[in-house]
């Protein structure tokens, strides 16, 4: 009987912090630049891991500033990745094939925009 209430007090807790979200800062979030192209905000499960690793560390070793994937697409040319970087989530994309070669970066903001 002691272990299904503490089964349940478990479940109760994890529904409690599922519904918790995670605020940066408490600035506005920085958006893509309207001349550009869009930030794509939904994952394509093509898209492999390796590729996704290497963007994230490509654009960490260019920022300051957590780096957080936001999205990405598949082509059998270039996949993309999508990140925003730091406290004002700056909007980034990273072209690279899909084992991880050639990752290049592109910043999507508006320079000097807030």
């Amino acid at each position: 009987m002691a272990n299904i209430i503490r089964i349940l007090t478990g479940f109760a807790a994890l529904a409690a912090l599922a519904g918790c979200t995670e605020t940066t800062g408490g600035g506005a979030t920085m958006q893509a630049s309207p001349s550009g192209p869009p930030l794509i905000t939904t994952m394509d499960a093509s898209v492999s891991n390796a590729a996704v690793s290497a963007c994230r560390d490509a654009l960490d070793a260019q920022t300051d500033g957590t780096v957080q994937v936001v999205g990405s697409e598949f082509s059998e040319a270039n996949s993309a990745v999508y990140m925003r970087v730091g406290a004002n989530g700056a909007p980034w994309r990273c072209l690279v094939s899909n084992d991880g070669r050639g990752a290049s970066l592109m910043f999507l903001g508006s320079e000097g925009a807030a």
